[in-house]
C-alpha cells in the first residue's frame, strides 16, 4: 500500500523543516500561520494542475508584504517591484491568468494579508535571472532570490516549498522527495563519470602545461566540477523545451561501429562531433590564464597600461570561450527534440541522435527506485509503471552496464539509470530543488 502526503499535511512537516539553518548566521524568516500557510498551498498545488489557453503554466510565489520587500537588503538586494493599483484577490483562477506574465525565471508573485484580512496578490516582484542562470551553471554567482516562504510549481501536483533559494521540501504528486543531484558526485553514476572528468582534468593541465589546475589548491577540482556542469546544462535545456529526451553516455572506447552499440541501439543520425569537450577545455585554459592575471594584479597599489591592456584581452578571450561552450550545450541538447536518444561518450564526444534502442532484457521486470540518496534506501517498481521511454533506458542498462541513461520527461523531471550488479537504479528528481526551483 502507497502512503501518499497531501496538501493538508505539509504545514507540520514545512515547520519541523523550517527552521534548519544552511549556514550558522543565517536569519530564518517567520513561516506563515497555519491557516494563510494552508490557503496558499491550496491555490497553488490546484493551480498547477491546470493551464491558461492550453499553455503550460509554472509560475513563483512569495509570501512577503510590500513593505518588508522594499527595506533593501533585508528580504532580497535591489528589489524591484510591480505595485498594482487594486490588489488582486489571490485564488485558482486569478494565479492561472496571472502566471502566463510572471516568468518565474526572474519574477515572484507577491502575495500577503490585505487590509480586509483576506490573502491578495499585490503585484509583481523583479529579482532578476542571475539566481536562475546560476542553478544552471550558467554563471558563477547571484543574488539569491527573497528570504520569506517562497512555493514554485513547475509541473502539475509538485509543490517546491523555500527560502533564500534554499529548499526545505518538495511534494511531488502525493509523495515527500529529496532531490537527488548528488548522484552526479557520489555512488555509481559519479564513480561512471570520473573516468570522463578525470581525463579532461588531465588534459586542461597538459594545455596549461602543469602538474595541477591549481597548485595553491584553493580549487583543484573545479575542471571535473565544469565537467559535470556541462552534463547539468545539456539537461537543463532539455528539460526547459518540455518535450523530453533521453541522453546515453557510454564509454569513449565505444564507437558507433563497435558491436557493443550496434547491437542495443539504432542510431538514425550516426555522427561525429566533439566541439563541445573541445569548448570546455578551452574556457577551462581560458579561465585559468585570467585568473592567474587578476589576481596577480589585485594587490598591486598601480597597475602598468600594457598590464591592464592584457588583463582585458585575457577576459575577452575568456568570455569568447563561455560562449563557444554555452553554443555547444545549446546544440547538444537541441538534438534531443528530434524523436529517439542523444547517445555521447564520456569523453564528451557526440556519437548521434534520433537512436532508437533495441537492446532486450528478458530478466528485467522490475527497477530499484531511490528514494533517500544518502541511505541508498529505494523501492522496486514494475517497468510496466514507466513509459515507452524509460523502458528502453532501463533496457540499455541492464544490457550494457558501463553506461548511463538520463531520461527527461515531457513534464521536466530528470531521472538518471544505471545498472549496479544485477538491478538496474533509477535515481529520480536529480535536478528538481536544489536551489528553490
Amino acid at each position: 500500500m502507497n502512503n501518499f502526503t497531501y496538501p493538508a499535511d505539509l504545514y507540520n512537516l514545512t515547520k519541523a523543516e523550517w527552521n534548519r539553518k544552511v549556514w550558522p548566521h543565517e536569519t530564518i524568516p517567520a513561516l506563515p500561520d497555519k491557516d494563510e500557510f494552508q490557503k496558499i498551498i491550496d491555490v497553488v498545488y490546484h493551480a498547477s494542475f491546470l493551464t491558461e489557453e492550453r499553455r503550460r503554466i509554472w509560475f513563483r510565489v512569495v509570501h512577503v508584504s510590500k513593505k518588508a520587500i522594499r527595506k533593501t537588503g533585508k528580504i532580497l538586494e535591489d528589489p524591484r517591484i510591480v505595485e498594482f493599483t487594486s490588489p488582486r484577490p489571490f485564488d485558482v483562477s486569478e494565479l492561472v491568468k496571472l502566471a502566463p506574465a510572471a516568468d518565474p525565471t526572474q519574477v515572484l508573485i507577491g502575495v500577503c494579508k490585505g487590509d480586509s484580512g483576506e490573502l491578495e496578490i499585490w503585484g509583481l516582484i523583479e529579482a532578476g535571472t542571475s539566481w536562475w542562470e546560476f542553478q544552471r551553471h550558467e554563471t558563477s554567482g547571484a543574488r539569491p532570490p527573497p528570504n520569506a516562504f517562497t512555493l514554485c510549481s513547475r509541473k502539475p501536483g509538485q509543490i517546491n516549498i523555500s527560502r533564500s533559494g534554499h529548499l526545505v521540501l518538495i511534494l511531488d504528486q502525493g509523495r515527500i522527495v529529496k532531490p537527488s543531484w548528488r548522484v552526479f558526485y557520489e555512488g555509481p553514476v559519479a564513480d561512471f563519470l570520473q573516468r570522463g572528468a578525470q581525463e579532461l582534468y588531465q588534459e586542461v593541465c597538459k594545455r596549461i602545461k602543469a602538474e595541477c589546475y591549481d597548485p595553491e589548491g584553493h580549487d583543484d577540482d573545479y575542471p571535473k566540477r565544469a565537467y559535470v556542469f556541462l552534463l547539468q546544462r545539456v539537461l537543463n535545456r532539455i528539460r526547459e523545451r518540455f518535450h523530453g529526451g533521453t541522453l546515453i553516455v557510454t564509454p569513449d572506447t565505444i564507437d558507433i561501429n563497435d558491436t557493443r552499440l550496434k547491437d542495443r541501439i539504432v542510431i538514425k543520425y550516426p555522427c561525429h562531433y566533439d566541439d563541445a569537450r573541445e569548448s570546455l577545455v578551452n574556457e577551462l585554459v581560458k579561465h585559468r590564464d585570467y585568473f592567474d592575471l587578476h589576481f596577480k594584479l589585485w594587490d598591486k597599489k598601480q597597475i602598468e597600461q600594457d598590464e591592464y591592456q592584457q588583463c582585458e584581452i585575457e577576459q575577452s578571450h575568456y568570455e569568447e570561450a563561455e560562449e563557444m561552450v554555452k553554443r555547444a550545450v545549446g546544440f547538444l541538447s537541441s538534438l534531443a527534440a528530434v524523436d529517439g536518444a542523444v547517445v555521447i561518450t564520456d569523453k564528451l564526444r557526440l556519437l548521434g541522435f534520433g537512436a532508437e534502442i533495441v537492446a532486450s532484457s528478458p530478466s528485467l521486470t522490475k527497477v530499484k527506485m531511490i528514494t533517500e540518496f544518502r541511505k541508498g534506501i529505494g523501492e522496486f517498481r514494475d517497468i510496466e509503471f514507466f513509459g515507452t521511454r524509460h523502458r528502453s533506458a532501463f533496457r540499455f542498462c541492464s544490457s550494457l552496464e558501463d553506461s548511463v541513461a538520463f531520461i527527461v520527461s515531457q513534464d521536466g523531471e530528470t531521472k538518471v539509470a544505471k545498472r549496479v550488479g544485477s538491478e538496474v537504479i533509477l535515481w529520480t528528481n536529480i535536478d528538481v530543488g536544489a536551489l528553490g526551483f
